[in-house]
Order: structure tokens, then C-alpha cells, then sequence
């Protein structure tokens, strides 16, 4: 909360006739008017000028959902479709020619699965059932083989026998593919999803829930289930360049005599270059009916030049996730306005069959990204089911190896659980995915040294970020966190006993880490092991993961405000970075960097943000990665921080408790005039305006907003005016 704010409570209206005066100073008051035709809130109107996605729609999914609503769902294994559609990414990456390495051993997708259940005893046997699967298919009651049909039959009729014993009332179906998952429908009768439960095994032997996903309208199992496309025109020509308006993922379409060449690009230079060995991708183009041409794969591209096109004919089928812009923010700042829609655009462009890392190269996901979009996700889209699949995805490796081949993701994976399950309180999943989360901990804890420290083995990658530096302080404070934030889910779960004893482990972590690792002479956080240099990432971490306190805070604000210590390159390490200057009460510093780094990308011309950015690279340097002229991803899925950062920086608006049961509002509009969010939640949508001293608050059902030392539950409508407002915050903030 921001120290020394008071607020007076204008009006308080509750739905209906219930209305009640909370006022200091003021009467009641009608909730503020809105016209019929105003279906959208204040922050969606006001941040329209800034919309550069093509598909934008805040009222409906764009495009419209494939999926049935109400229907029985498809079962799979556990885990097993999201397994199965990475194996597809990959290789579809492999044939796109996308020049990137995807570390780590993932797991594959059996092709022989079975799955049981039983029919009540309160429900009659029936005489038949209908199932759809994928796979050959053997049927058994009890132990009774019943029936066989082959894979090429899509629907299969099993007769039953009624009156049969009671241990002939269990259901058993056998699945076996070739070249994709074993899947199972079953839409009608007692032993349908909902009315019976359906168990799954892998061998035979060891059993699990099955997981269910909703049936795709065009009929097809969900594992292959595609991801829609719409049509978009360019918006401008130069010469053969054509200029899309704004990043996209598609396949380009055109018409033109003979076989042309395309040439795709991020940016203008790339778009013009001629050189194979700069390519970031196929430009392999097949036939799309008479005189027309389509790329073999999707390419990520804002601009695209061809040699002998018909300009009019010159389009993209770009991919786009079904999405509906339920969040929204804007303030007085433009700039800082498009910023926010430009973050979120990124998101969407990265959203695929999982969060992908980015769109031109990897189209992979990657667990770092995974952890920052958790909330970028929850201010703007709040659809929770690729996060889940991500999580999924990348768990499943971690009994295998480091996931994606990383030590410091391992940890990256636990902290993106426990955002997970702040921004979306989704409980049900985290207890399926805890013994794997328990597991991961369990091995990290069994490799660590006597005194509870990290030691990977010589040849492990540790990334932290793309700048060489000493990371081993670093890496243990990025385990402290990851055991904090197990902790926390270990609480979730009821696991009191894992919950004591992860805290004692971490405990005894910090002790070690405050003795060794803090420079009491200089205020500066070390090396546990030896004198090292001030790390930049390590000073930000201590504060993101908790380990820092009060008394540290000038050493670590020096750090982080001075020019000694090495850069931050990822916009996700700048993400925390400003995080952590708003933890240590610089507001101000933490937009200035906000508005230095994004505003930067936008002064290049960036549609969506980058995988990395230095202020050092001008020009078309810019754009070069991994010593490649254009091998940087210009829409890479941890560029979107800000869409968290500005409603947390500007309005205080962040969740207290899972789900956004409650949250805080805490403004400091510092420079602006007036500022606005709409953030989805689980119960509805929140909505907060705050122009000048007035803060107008809309609060749904279910959830409670701390304000001015006051609390507000929902649901109301809730005036109230700020009175001795500091400049400084003083507060925590959620990663």
C-alpha cells in the first residue's frame, strides 16, 4: 500500500435495492450510467487507438471456438495429447527449417493404452455402447473379451450382456496406434464421462485418471485439432515490399505467373535479404490452385517481398488462437497504452497448441516464458487451458532430465505452478500435478551439496540470462524461490508434512545464503563460495524470490541504478528488474526502465516485443542474435511483461489470493493524469479507474479489493477519493 494514503469513501452501490452509504463526506450514488450500446469498459474504449491486432475483439472469441460445449469429452492419457502435439511442433520445426537447438530428453506418447471404468451398481448394465477411438480396439467385460474392431473404424457398436455377474459390471478398453495417441469417446449411457469415472495405464499395471478434452466441432480428435486462420490483406507496398501492418503466423497466398520467389522478414532489412545463409526459415512455396502459390510452412513475417505477384491477390492465412480481449488497459501516457495492447498482442501471437517462446523461430515452449505468461494471461485473455498444457508438457520430461535441458527451469517450472494457482486458482490440476512437482523438488534437494546448495554437474547448462556472467549466486536464489513457492504449493494440496519440511530446508538455505553470500562491508549480495563481483541478476533475484530485506535495500538499489555490474538482456530479466525496483519503494525508476526498454522496441518499429534488447544495437544490428544478422525472435513470448507490469505499477492491482478472490489497489500515478484497468478473473471481470484523487472501483461476486487500509467485497460499485498520498510505494508485488 502506498505509505500514508487515506482514502474517503465517496458511495458504496450493491446490486439490486440493496444499497448502502459507506461514505466520509458523501451520500449515496447510483452506479455511473452506461449506455446499452457501451458494453465494454472504460480501459477498452480508451485503449482502442492502440489496438494492433487484427483479429482484436473484447466482446466474443476470435476467431469462434471449435469446441462443442456440453459434450462428452475425448479421454486421453495423462499428459499423453499435449506429449503427443510437442513431438508434432518438433517436427514440424524440423521441416520449417527453423535454425534452433531444443534441449532436454521429452517423453513420447504410447501408442498401446488401456482405459476401465464401471457401470453403478444403481444403473442398469446396457444392452450396447457406442464408442468412438482412436486405435485398434479391444473390449472386455470383466475379464470377458467381448469385442474387436480395427483402426479404420471411426464409430464401433460393442453388444452387451445384460444380467451379467457383478464383477463383469467393469468396463475394459484396449487402444493401440500407429504414429499418434490412443483416444477414447464415449457420448451416451452410464458408462459416459461425467456419470462414470475412467481410469487409464500405460502398462497395464499402474492406473490414473484419464484426462478429458472437449470434442472439436469439425469432428476430429482433439490431438488433431489445428489451430484456425484468418485472412489478412497488407497494408502497404514499397516497391516487391509488402508491409502486413503488424506481425503475423501464417502461410502466404498470392497469385503469379511461373514460380516466383518470396523472401519474409521481421524487419524491412531481413524482408530484402538475399542471402541464404541469413534465412531464419523455409521459403519453400508449393501450388494453391491456377496461377496461385502458397508457402509450404508458416512463416512468422511483418513484411514479405515477392518477385512477380499480383499485388491484389497478396494475402496471409495467418494462425490466431481463439481469444477474446477480456483485459484491457490505458492511462494518459499513449505511449505506455500501446505499449500494454502491443505486450498482449505478443501473447496472443504465442499462443499456439501451448505458450510458445516465439513465433519465427523456436515455436517450441520453453518454461521461462511459461512462468512470465501465467500472468500476462490473467490481465488480459484469462484462459488458463495452454498454461495448463504447458505446465503439463514440460513436467512430464522432468523425471527424465533437466526440463528443456536447463538447471534453473526446474525451478522456473515449480515458481510457474505457484503463479499458476495465484492468478487462476485452479486446485484440481495442481493436486494431479503434484507428485511430479514434489518429485522434481525431492531430486534437486537429493543433488544438493551438504549445506543445501546447488551444484549442477560441470557440462549443465544454467541460463538465467543470455549475458556471461558468474550465475552460481544467482542459480541458489532461484532455488531458495522455487522451494519457497513449493512450499506454498505443498499448502494447496494439504501436504502439511511436505510443507514443513521443504520449509526447513529453505530456511536453512537463506541462513546460509544471508552468512555467505551478503557483503555486510560493502551492502552487496557476493558469492557463497568466493568473492565475486556485483551481480545485476543476482541483486534482482533476492528481491523477486524474498530472500532480501529492508536493511539491504539501499546496497541493492545501488546496484541495481549503477552502471558497474553487467546488463540485463531478456525482457524477461527486465521484467523482474522492475519488479524489484518497485519492491524497493522506486516507482518511478521502475517505469522509466519500463518506458527505456519497451518504448525502445517501439521506436524500431516493433508490432510485438523482442527476445532480447540492448540499447547499445542500432540499426539493423538490432535484429541480430546467436551471431546471425537476423537470428533475434521479434515476438518472443517473454517480451510481454509489461501487460502485468503497468496495471501493477500504476494502479496497484495484483491478487492477494488465489484466483483474485482478493487483491489490492494501491495507485501511484506518478506522472499521469488518469489511468484505467479491466482484469478478468475467475468470478468476473474487476474494473478500476483513477483520475486525479478519485478512484471509481467495479468489483464482481466472489472477490474483495483492499483499498486506503479498507476492504470492499464484491459485488459493488465503489467511489472513493485518495487523501494524503505519498510519492514513494512501499509494498510487495507478484511476480
Amino acid at each position: 500500500m502506498i505509505e500514508g494514503m487515506r482514502i474517503a469513501v465517496l458511495s458504496v452501490t450493491l446490486p439490486g435495492a440493496m444499497m448502502c452509504s459507506m461514505a466520509v463526506g458523501g451520500g449515496i450514488s447510483p452506479p455511473p450510467a452506461r449506455p446499452e450500446s457501451a458494453a465494454i469498459s472504460l480501459a477498452h474504449q480508451r485503449s482502442r487507438f492502440a489496438v494492433i491486432d487484427p483479429l482484436y475483439n473484447a466482446k466474443t472469441l476470435t476467431p469462434e471456438s471449435d469446441l462443442k460445449k456440453g459434450s462428452a469429452p475425448w479421454l486421453y492419457g495423462e499428459a499423453e495429447l499435449e506429449c503427443w502435439r510437442l513431438q508434432v511442433l518438433r517436427e514440424r520445426m524440423k521441416a520449417a527449417k527453423l535454425n534452433v537447438g531444443y534441449p532436454g530428453v521429452f517423453h513420447q506418447a504410447f501408442q498401446k493404452t488401456s482405459f476401465r471404468s464401471s457401470v453403478p451398481p444403481a444403473q442398469p448394465m446396457p444392452n450396447s455402447l457406442e464408442l468412438r477411438a482412436v486405435g485398434d480396439v479391444m473390449v472386455k467385460c470383466g475379464e470377458r473379451l467381448v469385442y474387436q474392431g480395427a483402426a479404420t473404424d471411426t464409430f464401433h457398436r460393442v453388444t452387451l450382456r445384460d444380467r451379467l455377474p457383478a464383477e463383469a459390471r467393469s468396463l475394459r478398453v484396449e487402444l493401440e496406434t500407429k504414429g499418434e495417441p490412443p483416444a477414447l469417446l464415449i457420448e451416451e449411457g452410464p458408462l459416459a464421462t461425467g456419470l462414470a469415472p475412467w481410469q487409464w495405464s500405460g502398462d497395464g499395471t499402474n492406473w490414473a485418471p484419464a484426462a478429458a478434452f472437449a470434442q472439436p466441432i469439425s469432428g476430429v480428435p482433439p490431438h488433431r485439432a489445428e489451430v484456425p486462420q484468418a485472412t489478412v490483406k497488407p497494408v502497404g507496398k514499397e516497391g516487391e515490399l509488402y508491409d502486413f501492418g503488424r506481425e503475423l503466423l501464417g502461410r502466404v497466398s498470392f497469385r503469379a505467373q511461373g514460380k516466383p520467389a518470396i523472401f519474409v522478414g521481421e524487419s524491412p532489412a531481413e524482408a530484402r535479404n538475399n542471402d541464404p545463409n541469413g534465412f531464419e526459415q523455409s521459403l519453400a512455396l508449393a501450388p494453391d490452385g491456377e496461377e496461385r502459390w502458397i508457402s509450404e510452412h508458416p512463416l512468422a513475417f511483418r513484411y514479405l517481398r515477392i518477385t512477380g505477384a499480383e499485388p491484389e491477390a497478396v494475402e496471409c492465412r495467418a494462425l490466431f488462437h481463439p481469444a477474446r480481449y477480456r483485459g484491457a488497459f490505458a492511462c494518459s501516457d499513449e505511449r505506455l497504452t500501446r505499449i500494454w495492447m502491443h505486450s498482449a498482442y505478443t501473447h496472443r501471437l504465442c499462443q499456439f497448441d501451448f505458450v510458445l517462446d516465439g513465433i519465427k523461430r523456436d515455436r517450441l515452449p520453453w518454461v521461462d516464458n511459461m512462468n512470465l505468461s501465467a500472468g500476462v494471461e490473467s490481465y488480459s485473455f484469462a484462459d488458463p487451458e495452454l498454461l495448463r498444457r504447458t505446465l503439463t508438457v514440460m513436467g512430464r520430461a522432468s523425471d527424465r532430465s533437466d526440463i528443456n535441458g536447463i538447471v534453473d527451469y526446474n525451478f522456473l517450472w515449480v515458481i510457474g505452478h505457484d503463479g499458476f494457482q495465484r492468478y487462476f486458482a485452479d486446485t484440481a490440476y495442481l493436486r494431479r500435478e503434484w507428485p511430479r512437482i514434489q518429485a522434481l523438488i525431492e531430486r534437486v534437494a537429493a543433488n544438493c551439496d551438504k549445506n543445501g546448495l546447488v551444484r549442477p554437474p560441470r557440462n549443465a547448462w544454467v541460463f538465467i540470462d543470455w549475458v556471461d556472467f558468474d550465475k552460481n549466486t544467482s542459480l541458489q536464489m532461484m532455488w531458495l524461490w522455487a522451494q519457497r513457492a513449493g512450499v506454498r504449493l505443498a499448502e494447496r494440496v494439504g501436504d502439511s508434512a511436505t510443507a514443513s519440511a521443504w520449509t526447513r530446508r529453505a530456511d536453512a538455505l537463506e541462513d546460509l545464503l544471508r552468512e555467505k553470500a551478503w557483503d555486510n562491508a560493502a551492502g552487496v549480495w557476493t558469492d557463497p563460495d568466493k568473492p565475486v563481483p556485483p551481480s545485476r541478476h543476482a541483486h534482482v533475484l533476492s528481491m523477486v524470490s524474498g530472500l532480501a530485506k529492508p536493511p539491504q535495500y539501499p546496497g541493492i538499489l545501488k546496484v541495481l541504478q549503477g552502471s558497474q555490474a553487467e546488463p540485463l538482456n531478456s525482457p524477461s530479466m527486465n521484467y523482474y528488474n522492475i519488479l524489484a525496483l518497485s519492491q524497493l519503494g522506486e516507482p518511478a525508476a521502475a517505469r522509466t526502465r519500463l518506458r527505456e526498454v519497451w518504448g525502445a522496441m517501439l521506436d524500431h518499429g516493433a508490432t510485438t516485443f523482442w527476445e532480447g534488447y540492448s540499447p547499445e544495437e542500432k540499426g539493423d544490428d538490432a535484429y541480430a542474435f546467436y551471431g546471425r544478422p537476423y537470428g533475434k525472435s521479434l515476438c518472443h513470448a517473454w517480451g510481454a511483461g509489461p501487460v502485468v507490469l503497468l496495471p501493477q505499477l500504476i494502479l496497484g492491482l495484483r491478487p492477494t489470493a488465489d484466483g483474485w478472490k482478493r487483491f489490492t489497489v494501491d495507485p501511484n500515478l506518478g506522472d499521469l493524469q488518469w489511468a484505467c484497468a479491466t482484469v478478468p478473473t475467475p468470478q468476473g471481470d474487476i474494473e478500476v479507474e483513477v483520475e486525479g484523487k478519485r478512484i471509481q472501483l467495479r468489483l464482481p461476486k466472489g472477490t474483495a479489493a483492499e483499498c486506503g487500509g479498507q476492504v470492499f467485497a464484491g459485488p459493488c460499485s465503489v467511489k472513493v477519493e485518495i487523501k494524503g498520498l505519498n510519492s514513494k510505494a512501499k509494498g510487495t508485488q507478484t511476480p
